[in-house]
């Protein structure tokens, strides 16, 4: 997937925008009115998890203004686990964007399928590709709203668009989609992200931290993973580990979780075996267990990924690195969190969160081990003044 994705972002570029530019010649946009009465909605989002939990206000917004109305969320694999915990949805529908690349057939006969029913509102929330243009395009509807991007040469089939903004975070720039219903700007409540642990989950990390002997530790998460196509947030593993024998040395009471999914297991063994003192791995296999530990820690330290928007939905306290990644836009979404950016010239270089400024970033080695000690340092003895 790591190989594919960078692949599929040249190929919807180069592609897609003929393609788009092309429909154009032939699809003529009718000048539209937005429906008095909206009993379906259609909303797009095909990336990724971080994505997902940022949206989740101007989802239940729509919830909220349409009570009535069957809403549908078209997804792909890569998120599908973290939308299908939206409890505002009616109906999730997941494919595999690839597919369609390989073979046409399968392309169409998903446009005939959406093509059996008539939607009286569609939302796309891809910042970026054009697929979902495309899908849209041949769907029917009654009203269409998306982004008009900069360079991005996906708009002409909306019906009216949004603004998406550098200058805010992308939490607001989810809920501007809503601009055209009357329904943006929302207040300050109305922005919170959530994330709801199951009894099972809750439950689970219960268990762990008797198993574990955590009840009197100080417990702090490293997830070192970057995610997919996240080379450039990288934090080496070397200077986890250095941060590790830092903060153990000086405070024995703390434990250090390394967090990661299955992919990221020698990656994580490697942090574990170079801490040696009271450190140890865990190993997501289930989202929701892997959440409901960082939920029960005390802070966890991690670069711009997903993981790092779901701690913030659970409220944990958080460290977040910053390289190429911009905080002001994919920053934590939380009071909890204290954001390290990089002092390169250059940072941060990220936009809609792919297009790097360089082949080899530099960004993320500038962040010193010692300055994340003495912020880390600062939150246990914030700590232990509490207790």
């Amino acid at each position: 997937m790591m190989k594919r994705k960078p692949i599929y972002r040249k190929l919807d570029r180069f592609i897609g925008i003929p393609i788009v530019q092309f429909l154009r010649l032939f699809i003529r946009k009718k000048k539209r009115k937005i429906p008095e009465k909206i009993k379906s909605i259609f909303f797009i989002k095909f990336a990724a998890i971080g994505d997902i939990v940022l949206l989740v206000p101007t989802i239940r917004l729509l919830r909220r203004n349409y009570p009535d109305a069957k809403i549908t969320f078209l997804c792909t694999e890569l998120n599908v686990s973290m939308v299908n915990r939206i409890p505002y949805l009616d109906e999730v529908i997941s494919i595999n964007v690839y597919e369609f690349l390989k073979n046409i057939f399968k392309f169409i006969k998903f446009i005939r399928f959406l093509r059996e029913k008539e939607y009286d509102l569609v939302i796309d929330g891809e910042q970026w590709s054009r697929i979902d243009t495309i899908i849209t395009a041949f769907m029917r509807h009654k009203f269409l709203i998306g982004y008009k991007i900069e360079n991005q040469y996906k708009h002409y089939f909306f019906d009216v668009t949004a603004e998406h903004l550098r200058t805010r975070h992308e939490v607001e720039n989810f809920l501007a989609l809503l601009a055209p219903l009357g329904i943006y700007p929302v207040n300050e409540e109305d922005k919170q992200l959530e994330f709801t642990l199951s009894p099972e989950e809750v439950k689970f990390a219960e268990e762990f931290w008797k198993n574990e002997k955590l009840k009197d530790k100080y417990v702090i998460i490293f997830h070192p993973g970057f995610g997919t196509n996240g080379y450039a947030r990288d934090w080496s593993n070397d200077n986890f580990i250095d941060l590790g024998k830092k903060i153990t040395s000086d405070f024995p009471f703390v434990k250090i979780i390394v967090t990661g999914n299955v992919n990221d297991f020698s990656m994580c063994k490697k942090i574990a075996d170079g801490i040696k003192s009271n450190s140890s791995i865990f190993v997501q296999k289930n989202l929701g267990n892997a959440l409901s530990i960082i939920k029960y820690s005390d802070v966890i330290i991690c670069g711009n990924t997903g993981i790092l928007h779901l701690a913030a939905s659970l409220g944990t306290k958080i460290i977040s690195l910053n390289g190429p990644s911009n905080p002001k836009i994919w920053g934590a979404y939380s009071k909890n969190a204290i954001e390290i950016q990089s002092d390169i010239y250059c940072s941060p270089c990220l936009y809609l969160g792919h297009e790097y400024g360089c082949n080899k970033p530099q960004c993320m080695s500038r962040i010193k081990v010692d300055d994340v000690y003495l912020i880390l340092r600062q939150c246990i003895l914030d700590k232990i003044k509490m207790t």
